[in-house]
């Protein structure tokens, strides 16, 4: 209950104070959207996207002199008894909450941080921070020299994390303070960003994956950084709701985040399910109004290899399902999918593949509707049958699937 209520009111604060944050549908669309005002936040398209529950926590545009030398993202953590106080001012920051109601005072202005709440600090701004009711525990996550200390007289403090230098900070930068909650068996859709990030753990498990480092398991305390424009996606593949914070300086004249693609793994081989290879479809739950398998969305188009035609379903949903046949039986090693989507519905999640010797691979998840998504296998076959699993409902189909093997004869 205590947990459902927590997003509840990090969801009634953001419609309220943040409205220029919205939940973004997917596209196929990778052209950026119209530039947002100074210090709006334009999520660009599929954006996060997934099923990734995102919150702005604080935000600011930066001027020259805010940003130190040699900036980097250091954070640390404060102990307040009731009633302690620190006083102090220093390098522009985002205050989090971590535990306990704290109280931020900056000029004339007084507030209260409920636990998961952040605030920003001006560079300079004398504030004073307070334990409201009881305990506080609360970040500082300053921009400033790594190595720097927390300025104040701090009975209770040490160093959480400190990023590397921020390199590649676009000038007046809008500095970005955020709550992504990922959902057991959610993600992000794939998305870049026009500035660096900091991304840290605080609660679950993530795949985190980039175009840079690959794929890699992050827990609670771990940080990664990525540099500007760079592919990113965080999966959720654990039984637990994983949260993290991000910390970001970006271009305010540019979306956001903006959806992208990771590039396509080296295969070896042709694909062997084109039309052109030989491959044919021999069955379909349906075409788009009963139409032929080689009209404008008819099945031949998922194996045309052109990504602006693709295969609809009637309204299938999780019943739609494609056969093909390849040319010759195949020790297959890889098989691709890219499915279709209409935003809301028409997507497929994972999908199953069942052979003509009555074997089935599978259930293979899909990211998201932005690209073909692989997956290595090895069995022997001559005739896929591609099944949905769970879909989003309604249209489903493919844009391209594809098969990587070798004879088998």
């Amino acid at each position: 209950y205590m947990i459902g209520m927590r997003r509840l009111s990090r969801w009634v604060w953001v419609a309220l104070l943040l409205s220029a944050v919205a939940a973004c549908q997917a596209s196929d669309d990778l052209e950026p959207g119209p530039a947002p005002a100074e210090g709006e936040i334009s999520m660009g398209g599929s954006a996060l996207g997934g099923n990734a529950e995102t919150t702005v926590l604080g935000r600011a545009v930066l001027e020259s002199e805010d940003i130190s030398q040699d900036p980097a993202w250091v954070a640390h953590e404060v102990h307040l008894a009731e009633g302690e106080t620190v006083e102090h001012s220093h390098e522009f920051a985002f205050v989090y909450a971590k535990e306990g109601p704290h109280r931020l005072i900056l000029d004339a202005n007084r507030q209260v941080l409920e636990p998961g709440f952040g605030a920003e600090v001006a560079a300079g701004a004398t504030h004073r921070h307070e334990g409201a009711e009881g305990a506080s525990v609360f970040w500082e996550v300053r921009l400033a020299p790594p190595g720097s200390a927390l300025p104040g007289e701090l009975d209770d403090v040490r160093l959480i994390f400190e990023s590397q230098v921020e390199g590649e900070v676009p000038p007046r930068p809008l500095a970005v303070f955020v709550y992504v909650l990922v959902p057991s068996g959610g993600r992000t859709s794939v998305h870049t960003h026009p500035g660096p990030e900091l991304i840290y753990t605080i609660s679950g498990t993530i795949e985190y994956e980039n175009k840079l480092i690959g794929a890699k398991v992050m827990g609670p305390g771990e940080f990664e950084g990525i540099p500007p424009a760079v592919p990113v996606q965080k999966r959720n593949t654990f039984e637990q709701d994983a949260e993290f914070l991000s910390w970001f300086l970006v271009d305010g004249a540019q979306p956001f985040a903006s959806p992208a693609r990771f590039p396509a793994p080296e295969i070896e081989g042709e694909n062997l399910a084109l039309l052109e290879n030989g491959a044919s479809v021999v069955g379909v739950s349906s075409n788009y109004q009963d139409r032929p398998k080689d009209s404008a969305f008819g099945a031949n188009n998922s194996l045309d290899g052109d990504p602006t035609t693709e295969w609809s379903s009637n309204g299938d949903g999780d019943e739609a399902w494609i056969e093909i046949e390849l040319p010759e039986v195949t020790q297959i090693k890889t098989i691709g999918f890219w499915t279709r989507t209409m935003g809301d519905s028409a997507q497929v999640f994972s999908f199953q593949v069942v052979t003509d010797r009555d074997e089935i691979y599978g259930p293979f998840e899909l990211g998201d509707a932005e690209a073909v998504y692989y997956f290595d296998t090895d069995f022997t076959a001559q005739r896929l049958r591609f099944e949905a699993v769970d879909t989003s409902g309604g249209n489903t189909g493919a844009i391209e699937i594809e098969v990587y093997g070798e004879s088998a004869g």
